[in-house]
This record gives C-alpha cells, structure tokens and sequence, in this order.
C-alpha cells in the first residue's frame, strides 16, 4: 500500500512539475511576444508638474527605436490644438521638440514609433502639467540612448528559478534509494 501511495506522490508532484515548466514557458514567451517599445522614462514625466524652459519632451525606450519617416510625436495643447514635435532618435532616447511653453494647463504626448526590436508601430500617449512657477524637468542624460534592455523580465527569472527546482525534485523523487528496505509485515 505504502508503495502505490508513494507513486502516486510522485506522478502528483511530476506532474505539477511539468506544469510549472510549461507555465514559465508560457510567461517568458508572451513577456518575449508583447515586447514592443516600452518607455523606461520620460521629461517631463507623465502626470508630473513642470515650469521653467519646457521646450521639449523626451522618452527613453527599452527596445531601440527604427528611424522612419513616419514616427511621430505631438503634443495635444490643453485648448485641443495639437502640434507634430521636431523629431530626434537616437537608438532608444526619442526627443520631440516645439516651442517653449508659456500657458499653464495639461499637456498630452501622444507618440507613434516603430520598435527596431520586432518592427511592429507602438502608439501610446500621457499627460503632465505646465505651471510656469514649478520646477524644471530633469532632463534625461545622453547615456539614455544607449540604455540597456532594462534588466532580467520576470519570465526570465521565473525560468531560473523553477528550472532548477524542477530538477532538484525530481531528482529527490526518482533517484533510486539504496540501503533502505521495506519493512516486512510480522
């Protein structure tokens, strides 16, 4: 009895084993999938209140960005005029510059790139505040540019994490015991 309840142990954890290997899969490649050009950081930052020289708007990108003519960055005016920004790409930095701000209100960045990593166009937009007695933005570094892909994804980690476990368990599970031996009924 004690036998087939131990199998039957080991096919429940084989299983869940197999199931957490798939599941990771499954995470690492749809994070892999919908990896388009996700913004690290940005100037101004969404939401963020501004002042001072708010000439432009800067956007710093995981994945680089494939120069082309029809990328695109416009800021909406809070009266609803919408203006396309001069536009600069420096592998993943993006830059739209128009002229400074002088009105206060909120401002919406509407962008549209197309993502160098899968070709595939990516539109987004946020907003942040223009108050002319507020701080500057911090404005991003050049260093922006070359950025790294934003460190190990969750899939990633979750792989490096349950592969091993895995194995470990099943190793523990089937490897065969030596020096014991079944009790023997008396």
């Amino acid at each position: 009895m004690r036998a087939r309840a131990r199998k039957a142990v080991a096919l429940v954890v084989a299983i869940a084993i197999v199931l957490a290997l798939l599941f990771s899969l499954l995470v690492v490649f749809s994070d892999t999938a919908e990896a388009h050009a996700e913004m690290r950081e940005s100037a101004p930052r969404p939401t963020q209140v501004v002042g001072g020289m708010v000439d432009r708007v800067e956007m710093a990108f995981r994945e680089p960005i494939r120069p082309h003519e029809a990328n695109a960055v416009a800021l909406m005016y809070p009266d609803g005029t919408l203006v396309l920004t001069e536009l600069a790409i420096n592998q993943r930095l993006v830059r739209g510059s128009f002229d400074p701000l002088t009105e206060s209100g909120t401002y919406t960045v509407i962008w549209e790139l197309l993502d160098d990593s899968d070709g595939d166009w990516v539109r987004e937009e946020w907003e942040f505040t223009y108050d002319p007695s507020a701080a500057p933005p911090e404005w991003l570094p050049e260093s922006a540019a070359e950025g790294s892909g934003g460190g190990i994804s969750g899939g990633t980690v979750a792989l490096i994490v349950i592969i091993p476990v895995a194995v470990v368990l099943a190793a523990w599970l089937f490897w065969p015991r030596r020096g014991r031996s079944p009790r023997r009924r008396r």
